[in-house]
């Protein structure tokens, strides 16, 4: 297997490593998606069971709180199914510089530039997945391996960027 090396560390090649770390977080959104359709799937029978009583006011409150909680649900489907295209429309060669697809070494830690998922483990690395409209992903945009920059007060050096 190749890799991507400097003195102090390596990295698997970097097309096939940011692959399987784009595998990976595809199926961290499918089961979310899949938790949101079975949720969005227990409220319409929630709605179909919920009866009429005497106490009309009590029906169209349990209906009202149905509604919200599908609403709230229905939101949250639609950004992970978003975070589901884009993660597929990224590509997996390496870069040079800070941007939207890119695996970044900091000096802490990991982050590749997709969604804003969190953090994720891959062959005993952490990384952290957020989105490129991060404030700290909009601090690095454009800086390059061995570049540094402040944020909120701490120093970030770009160890490197792929």
């Amino acid at each position: 297997m190749s890799s991507i090396k400097d003195k102090d560390h390596s990295l698997p090649d970097a097309s096939a490593w940011k692959g399987k770390l784009q595998s990976r977080a595809l199926a961290v959104v499918q089961e979310k998606m899949d938790d949101l359709n079975s949720q969005l799937a227990a409220l319409q029978e929630a709605s179909r069971s919920e009866t009429k009583s005497s106490a009309g006011d009590k029906y169209e409150t349990g209906r009202e709180s149905i509604n919200q909680s599908r609403n709230m649900l229905e939101k949250q489907w639609a950004l992970v199914k978003q975070w589901d295209g884009l993660l597929r429309k990224i590509g997996n060669k390496p870069q040079m510089e800070v941007d939207e697809g890119a695996l970044i070494e900091l000096n802490l830690g990991w982050i590749w530039v997709a969604v804003s998922l969190g953090k994720l483990e891959l062959e005993g690395r952490e990384i952290l997945l957020v989105s490129v409209n991060s404030p700290l992903i909009q601090t690095l945009i454009g800086k390059k391996r061995g570049d540094m920059s402040n944020f909120r007060g701490q120093e970030i050096k770009i160890l490197d960027v792929w």
